[in-house]
């Protein structure tokens, strides 16, 4: 509610003269005001009166003091603060210009890549001086980020929005500030937060600047958004946002970590990569044309390959390759053009691409007390051999089935890094592993997928290992969890000797995409096991290169008419595909080790695309979830020309 003292003309603290009301919020009021001293222009923003209690106002003022002492071109001034009439204040630099999320609502689809980048560049530089004074401002959003004369970015309200000093004590556990659609998942969990929570807070931003809206959004239910941020994979950036680069995807991905201790931990190294990327892209915007393969579809070896003003992206070595084909010049008046793309799969090594993609795994073991022990021990040993051929920087947990699961390594519900010492660790957890008495599927598979969530980037796999029959859980509870975990991670699993159920293991595997086998004496003379699970663990990198999506995005409003497989048979694709963003369409292909296949795509050309050439689409393979994590595999524009020679007249 509006206090009484705010009205034109009123003088603040004697000194501070209001002339016209700027905003109102949440969070108060603000006012342009002129303050007499100094003989300048303020902001003063007002408090709301019921926040005004002797807690408040002591923290109010610590925080008003400490923030006073932030001086750096990206962070508004903090001038003075007071209390009249039991109404707070803190009086700041008046900024001409406005915040990003009104600049957001004149651009819903978001704003050209390099202005997005540069802009939250300069916001990590400012986040980092804080970030270095043991400040935290926990409500970074693009309406705390205003833009201003000579295309500056200054980030506001440190002082309202609450910020820790490290040893302050003055944020405790169980304390909620924030906005939903940009808070850190510890922050939604009422957690201590540190710059990291900032810089996921960044990723959220930045994710807005280039798509026109957060990774996850309310919906009218603040809990439910909170929700998301705790337990959701946030989309791809690349999902959204065709052509991005892939390098500045991975940033937003790891900046979107759900474990502070896997995002980036230093805003100054943030803003030197997103300035590296902008002055790499600009340097490279020149020769880019030349580095993409050349398209039969143009008679020159020089085709302009850019639209919209943008140059299309140099696609990765990945090993996969596209080539287009059309059918000469077009006629005047054509309104559609038709291509054959060939597509062709990598081989199946060197495996660069899926070496690349980042993994995490959660072993799920559920032995009984009549399981022999030295069937026990091989699967103790297997389980050890597999963690040891982890890839270094793979995440993995191992989870010790029960009624109530529970973690076996590590002993936090996280993942862990593999390395020679969480190897070492999880081998003496192994070595711990005691039998249980009753099987509970659906806990165990809610728990991966609680685990799993915080690596949405990553190829997530889990491998269930027992030899009992569910006994601990209601009849609709597996298939509530299944329901609940298609498509967010595949599951694998072997049955240990002959006392288990095939029927409800088949049901895991077969909604979580995975495979089921028998292996019947575990401790025998030939390690089968063993071989199993490396071989599963093998196949997670496999994975990541065989769900696959063609991509065709259709610039300045073009459609895609149909897609169609020509060999090695005919099958139209057009009903399969899906919209994946703003004229952007994703159909699902196969394509097997060094093999190729041929499409068949008539394309609507845009209006008014009546240029000599033009890009009639941008076809790209692209690696999809669980199994890949949305990364481009091969990119290509297919250009077209008109004929404009002469009209025949016979």
């Amino acid at each position: 509610m509006r206090g009484a003292l705010n009205v034109a003309g009123a003088y603040i603290g004697g000194r501070y003269r209001l002339e016209a009301l700027l905003g109102r919020g949440g969070m108060g009021e603000v006012w342009r005001a002129h303050d007499s001293r100094l003989e300048r222009k303020v902001a003063i923003k007002f408090l709301p009166p019921h926040l005004a209690d002797g807690q408040v106002v002591d923290r109010f003022h610590r925080e008003a003091r400490v923030t006073a002492r932030l001086q750096h071109a990206g962070i508004a001034q903090v001038f003075d603060s007071g209390a009249q009439d039991g109404q707070l204040h803190l009086v700041m630099e008046l900024l001409d210009g406005r915040n990003l999320g009104a600049v957001l609502q004149e651009q819903p689809s978001g704003l050209p890549v390099h202005r997005a980048v540069d802009l939250a560049a300069q916001v990590a530089d400012a986040l980092s001086y804080a970030h270095r004074a043991d400040i935290v401002h926990r409500d970074v959003k693009p309406a705390n980020l205003m833009l201003v004369a000579g295309g500056r970015v200054k980030v506001c309200d440190f002082g309202i929005a609450g910020f820790v000093r490290a040893d302050s004590g003055l944020t405790r556990e169980g304390s909620l500030m924030g906005t939903p659609d940009y808070m850190a998942p510890e922050q939604c969990r009422g957690r201590r937060v540190d710059g990291r929570a900032d810089l996921y807070a960044l990723g959220c931003v930045l994710f807005a600047l280039l798509t026109g809206r957060p990774p996850f959004t309310t919906h009218g239910d603040f809990r439910v958004v909170m929700i998301d941020h705790i337990h959701t994979p946030p989309p791809r950036l690349a999902s959204l946002r065709p052509g991005v680069p892939d390098e500045l995807d991975r940033i937003v991905s790891v900046l979107l970590s759900k474990d502070p201790d896997d995002r980036h931990t230093y805003a100054g190294a943030v803003a030197d990569r997103l300035r590296d990327l902008v002055s790499r892209r600009a340097g490279a915007t020149t020769s880019v044309r030349r580095q993409v393969s050349t398209s039969p579809c143009t008679p020159g070896p020089d085709p302009r390959y850019a639209y919209a003003g943008r140059p299309v992206p140099v696609p990765p070595a990945s090993g996969f390759a596209l080539e287009a084909h059309c059918g000469g010049l077009l006629r005047p008046g054509a309104t559609e053009v038709d291509a054959i793309v060939t597509a062709t799969g990598a081989g199946a090594a060197p495996d660069d691409t899926a070496a690349a993609a980042p993994r995490a795994l959660v072993f799920l073991l559920g032995l009984s007390e009549g399981l022999p022990e030295a069937d026990s021990g091989a699967v103790r040993d297997a389980v050890a051999a597999a963690v040891d051929g982890l890839d270094a920087g793979a995440a993995f947990a191992v989870v010790a089935g029960s009624e109530h699961a529970r973690m076996l390594y590590p002993d936090t519900m996280r993942l862990v890094r593999a390395n020679a010492e969480t190897k070492a660790e999880a081998r003496a957890a192994l070595a711990g592993l005691e039998p249980i008495g009753a099987v509970a599927f659906g806990r165990w598979l809610r728990l991966a997928d609680r685990l799993l969530a915080a690596h949405g980037d990553a190829v997530r796999t889990a491998i269930l290992l027992t030899d009992l029959t569910v006994t601990a859980e209601s009849p609709e509870e597996l298939p509530t969890v299944l329901a609940s975990c298609v498509g967010r991670f595949a599951c694998h699993a072997r049955g240990i000797g002959t006392d288990w159920e095939v029927a409800p293991i088949r049901s895991i595997t077969t909604a979580l995409s995975g495979t089921v086998d028998i292996v019947m004496d575990p401790s025998g003379l030939t390690p089968r096991l063993a071989r199993e699970l490396a071989s599963l663990v093998a196949r997670t990198r496999r994975a990541f290169a065989r769900d696959l999506a063609l991509r065709v995005v259709m610039p300045g409003g073009g459609q895609v008419r149909f897609v169609k497989q020509l060999t090695p048979s005919v099958d139209d694709l057009t009903g399969r595909g899906y919209q994946a963003g703003p004229g952007t369409g994703e159909y699902p292909v196969e394509l097997p080790d060094g093999e190729s296949r041929d499409y068949h795509l008539r394309l609507e050309l845009p209006p008014g695309s009546r240029a000599d050439e033009v890009v009639a689409a941008e076809v790209s393979i692209v690696a999809l979830p669980p199994s890949g994590d949305g990364r481009t595999l091969a990119r290509l524009p297919v250009p077209v020309r008109w004929d404009t020679g002469p009209t025949s007249l016979s």
